[in-house]
């Protein structure tokens, strides 16, 4: 799955994100996401992340997000650190666009 992060104008929205995105990275592998790389656009539109996870498939996300608070089985410790992550992206993200992508027959991975 690759999320391409478009961040409110500003350095300090970066440094925000680049703060918040660790708890993010801990509450989605718990539930089996695997981060495989992050990085940000320097040449071109600016204050833009790029997340690529490896996921099962693309019912894993809502699996995910239902083990973080959603499922009765969450603790309060993540649920309530799953609400913090949230509040604190809801103030520094603009928007977000998910691709659900499929290697190709080349691909080295």
């Amino acid at each position: 799955m690759l999320a391409q992060v478009q961040l409110h104008y500003g350095y300090a929205n970066l440094e925000r994100y680049n703060q918040v995105m660790p708890k993010v990275r801990e509450l989605f592998e718990a539930e089996g996401a695997v981060l495989l790389h992050a990085s940000v656009t320097r040449v071109g539109r600016l204050f833009e992340a790029w997340n690529l996870w490896q996921v099962e498939d693309q019912g894993h996300m809502a699996r995910v997000f239902a083990g973080m608070g959603a499922r009765a089985s969450a603790s309060d410790a993540v649920r309530r650190q799953a609400a913090e992550v949230t509040a604190e992206l809801a103030a520094i993200v603009e928007s977000e666009h998910v691709r659900f992508l499929e290697s190709l027959p080349f691909s080295p991975t």
